[in-house]
């Protein structure tokens, strides 16, 4: 049943790897950094990667010294594309010229070796992008690639690469710079989930974004040519704290993309297509239990931009699939009506974006449980695709040090007037929290039971309803699939014209 299962969704893969080349960025910059000549990344990716010199519309901007390496001895297995560097052993940067304002995507490759008597796992750098600090003592030992969603409204997108010390220097293998699509990341619809309950997050698309995971729940890895935006999707089964409690579903249907809502570029196809739900065979009499995944970030208590993605492919019918989304064991959506935000369409994929701060242990937690209400018919929950987006700067920060100097003479200037602010609001702040009762946080159980507040049942969360605008489109240690042709993709009502609600590779180095 394995294997058969594994050739099937393979040979579902492939026949969608065609989508991949739908989508053309109006700003598309790919560059062979340290090299004169050409090449592509690897044999799935096709894309061709120029040399600096031919690269139109680019810039390179030495403010010092830059050398370009070649490594003589190249591993048999590693790509083309990263047997040469650009090294800078001064501040340095690349300059690209940008067509259209708006969200873009910006990678950077490294692959250290050694040649000419530079070993680039010693390199230690930063890495800014238009005054965005993205990369602070940066250094791999391993190969990694950096992904980064900003918002240009500038003619010009700098990155620029500055060494830590004197001594040392920094590099970097291949640079892609291409734009999103338009509604790639929308400013409105997304939720700020903590203990204060739900609010609603606003100017989402005017943050800094560093991906850490992107994951095909239920599904195997997809690599850039099963998808539009050429990304890379990670299976979810190392993630999942209890693997019993999943049972993976899949169909091989196409998914019911419904205008306005969610698009090939936010997933690709194959991402909707499987997902993990509720094994019911472990309690079919009351299963009611979440599952759950638990997603290390670094440390704790840093903002993330977290994107669940959502296709009822376990349903024969509309109206049979209700649920609860948790994060963090917050409470992050109730009674979750699939067919209700998707305009009554089944299979039809949707995304939800949530604003949630790490866990003291430095990770995401994301839960779905059946909801309260419904049959016995009713019970279940599912999960189709995750992407955790590290939020690297608020809105307007600049890490560069122009300002430096003015702030250290005001700040001396001031600095006895603040002491006096501090201790007279710490004193205010004292007596107030005397008289003001603390809000209580939400706990989510492995083993299901509604949220409860102070030991009092609670089964409501605050959570106000998503946007009118939002279009709705989940591993066993021997998990089992199911194959599910539930849909067959009529519409009820025509979609309005709305918006929905973004999406990376390894992640690893310091």
């Amino acid at each position: 049943m394995e294997t058969k299962t594994i050739l099937l969704l393979s040979l579902t893969l492939l026949s969608h790897v065609s989508f991949s080349t739908s989508f053309t960025p109006t700003d598309n910059y790919l560059v062979n950094c340290g090299s004169n000549a050409t090449t592509s990344f690897t044999p799935t990716d096709t894309r061709i990667f120029g040399a600096e010199s031919t690269s139109q519309g680019l810039v390179f901007l030495s403010k010092g010294q830059s050398i370009s390496l070649k490594n003589q001895n190249p591993s048999p297995d590693s790509p083309t594309l990263y047997n040469t560097a650009r090294v800078f052993t001064t501040a340095s940067s690349y300059k690209f010229s940008i067509k259209r304002n708006g969200t873009h995507l910006v990678r950077l490759h490294f692959s250290p070796f050694k040649a000419q008597g530079f070993d680039l796992s010693t390199a230690k750098f930063s890495v800014l992008v238009n005054g965005n600090l993205l990369l602070s003592d940066f250094s791999t030992k391993a190969v990694v690639l950096k992904e980064y969603v900003i918002r240009v409204d500038d003619s010009a997108l700098e990155i620029l690469f500055r060494p830590v010390g004197e001594s040392s220097f920094g590099y970097v293998n291949a640079i892609e710079v291409f734009s999103a699509p338009e509604d790639f990341i929308l400013d409105e619809g997304a939720k700020l989930v903590g203990a204060n309950g739900i609010e609603v997050f606003k100017n989402l698309s005017s943050h800094v974004f560093e991906t850490i995971h992107r994951i095909n729940v239920g599904g195997s890895k997809l690599v850039p040519i099963n998808d539009t935006m050429w990304r890379t999707w990670n299976p979810d089964e190392d993630f999942l704290v209890f693997k019993s409690a999943a049972k993976r579903a899949f169909t091989t249907r196409v998914p019911n993309y419904q205008s306005g809502g969610a698009s090939r570029e936010i997933a690709p196809e194959n991402v909707y297509m499987t997902a993990q739900q509720l094994n019911k065979d472990i309690n079919p009499i009351q299963p009611r239990f979440n599952i759950t995944w638990n997603f290390p970030v670094g440390s704790g208590g840093v903002r993330h931009l977290v994107r669940l993605h959502f296709c009822d492919i376990v349903s024969p019918s509309l109206n049979m699939l209700y649920f609860n989304v948790y994060l963090n064991e917050y409470s992050a959506d109730s009674d979750f009506d699939l067919s209700s935000l998707t305009f009554h369409v089944l299979s039809s994929p949707m995304y939800v974006d949530y604003i949630v701060d790490s866990n003291d242990l430095g990770a995401v937690r994301v839960s779905v449980g059946p909801s309260a209400i419904g049959g016995p018919l009713k019970i279940n929950a599912i999960l189709n695709g995750v992407e955790i987006m590290k939020m690297i700067n608020p809105p307007g920060s600049q890490s560069g040090s122009k300002n430096r100097t003015v702030w250290i003479v005001v700040g001396s200037s001031i600095g006895g007037f603040a002491v006096l602010c501090l201790i007279i609001f710490v004193a205010a702040i004292s007596c107030k929290c005397k008289k003001k009762k603390l809000k209580p946080g939400r706990v989510e159980n492995e083993a299901w039971t509604p949220l409860r507040v102070n030991g009092v049942e609670d089964s409501n969360a605050n959570a106000p309803e998503l946007p009118a605008h939002v279009i709705a489109p989940q591993d066993l240690s021997d998990n089992t699939e199911t194959e599910t042709d539930g849909g067959d993709g009529s519409s009820s009502s025509e979609i309005r014209n709305s918006q929905v609600f973004s999406q990376l590779m390894n992640n690893d180095g310091r």
